[in-house]
């Protein structure tokens, strides 16, 4: 988990993908021993599309407390009204961690889905988990993108203490893409295909070192994939339990906030996925 001491804050609005990332988040509260801050907020833009349509607080309340009892897991709920963004980008000041579901529902979601997700992973000030349920429920492989950058390493970091919590493995994996390979005129590939191979290698080893030390009881393995990272990472997800990547890679220009893999694992996952800076 994130090093910090904060409620895990989840973006709630009823839907069916809140409902899951409600029960992720509950679990995750309750293996960290920490509470849930369910947040509902009435977004104003919405409201000029479809009226008043706000679930009766009793009711609400009765359905976010009978899922945190399903896990077992302290929380409470909070209803704002205002713009979804600001608040819960507002509530991730002091969380340990922002949970949201992979879209939510409604005519601005119809419009632009998983909107709130993208907005919230690229400016939240903490770690941002986008919850879906995983190919193989049982799967129990924590899977993080490495890139030598300050961000992966803190991925890392946060994948190797939420190992700590759950039992599972951690799979630390270097991709790059080759491009185009041309061999010589006999026919063979060229060195560089092999001095790139280990320049990765060595990158991946270093650094994974530092963490595994500070991590000893975490079962740390590595790979090496000469796949673009994107890719990669989605495939991977397909057998993990858990994408983990820090917001930005070594190559994102300034300003960027949310790197283009990020983004498209974020996007295309098979699994939750954790946005960490």
């Amino acid at each position: 988990m994130d090093a910090t001491n904060g409620d895990i804050v989840v973006g709630y609005d009823g839907s069916p993908e809140a409902d899951l990332a409600l029960r992720w988040a509950a679990r995750s509260a309750s293996l960290a021993r920490s509470k849930v801050k369910v947040l509902k907020v009435d977004d104003r833009y919405d409201a000029q599309w479809i009226g008043s349509d706000r679930e009766p607080e009793g009711e609400l309340a009765a359905r976010v407390e009978s899922l945190l009892e399903e896990v077992g897991a302290e929380g409470q709920l909070e209803r704002r009204s205002g713009w979804v963004v600001p608040e819960l980008l507002e509530a991730g000041r002091d969380a340990s961690m922002l949970v949201l579901g992979s879209h939510g529902h409604g005519r601005v979601a119809e419009a632009l889905i998983g909107s709130v997700s993208q907005h919230v992973a690229r400016h939240a000030p903490c770690p941002v988990v986008v919850v879906r349920e995983p190919a193989p429920t049982t799967a129990t492989r924590i899977v993080v993108g490495i890139d030598g950058s300050g961000d992966s390493a803190d991925a890392l970091r946060f994948a190797c203490r939420r190992a700590e919590l759950t039992g599972e493995v951690v799979v630390a994996v270097r991709a790059w893409k080759i491009g185009p390979v041309l061999m010589d005129h006999q026919g063979l590939l060229p060195d560089t295909i092999g001095t790139t191979t280990e320049d990765n290698e060595l990158l991946l080893a270093e650094s994974v070192a530092g963490v595994r030390a500070d991590h000893p009881d975490v079962t740390l393995l590595e790979e090496a994939i000469p796949v673009a990272p994107g890719r990669a990472l989605v495939d991977e997800s397909r057998t993990a339990s858990l994408v983990v990547m820090g917001s930005r890679g070594r190559g994102a220009f300034a300003g960027m906030l949310l790197g283009s893999v990020s983004h498209e694992v974020l996007c295309r996952a098979h699994c939750p996925v954790a946005i960490v800076r």
